[in-house]
Formats: structure tokens, C-alpha cells, sequence
């Protein structure tokens, strides 16, 4: 027998840091999986909650890797 699909629902959170840069947050329920920063137009960086970086080309490729890396480690 197979299982249901469950969605979840992520949320993002825009803020700036303490340099004026903005970092949006992502969260699934309360709970914060990482952050993305935008380093240059075609340039992001994603951290997850154990601060390992990804280098990355876009916002949406952010937010699918620290999805992945979420439900690896869960």
C-alpha cells in the first residue's frame, strides 16, 4: 500500500542583516531550516541550519537545495 503525498508549506522571511544586506529566512512550520543571501545578480548563497554553504545560480535552486538538505538530515 502507498503512502499519501504530504505538501508542505515553507515559508519565507525577508530581513537585513546587521550590514544592510537582506537575507530571506526559510521555514517549514516554526521551525528555521537555512537562509539565502544574494551575493551578486546571478550569484546566491544558501546556508543551512548547520552552516554549510551552497553556491548556486538562482533564488529558486536556494530554496530547493535547502529543502533537500532538510529532509536528509530529518
Amino acid at each position: 500500500m502507498s503512502k499519501a503525498n504530504k505538501s508542505i508549506n515553507v515559508e519565507i522571511k525577508d530581513r537585513t542583516d546587521s550590514n544592510g544586506d537582506s537575507i530571506s529566512e526559510l521555514f517549514i512550520g516554526k521551525k528555521l531550516i537555512g537562509s539565502i543571501k544574494q551575493l551578486s545578480d546571478d550569484k546566491f548563497q544558501a546556508v543551512n541550519t548547520h552552516d554549510e554553504e551552497f553556491h548556486i545560480k538562482t533564488f529558486d535552486e536556494g530554496v530547493t537545495q535547502l529543502i533537500k538538505d532538510f529532509h536528509l538530515h530529518h
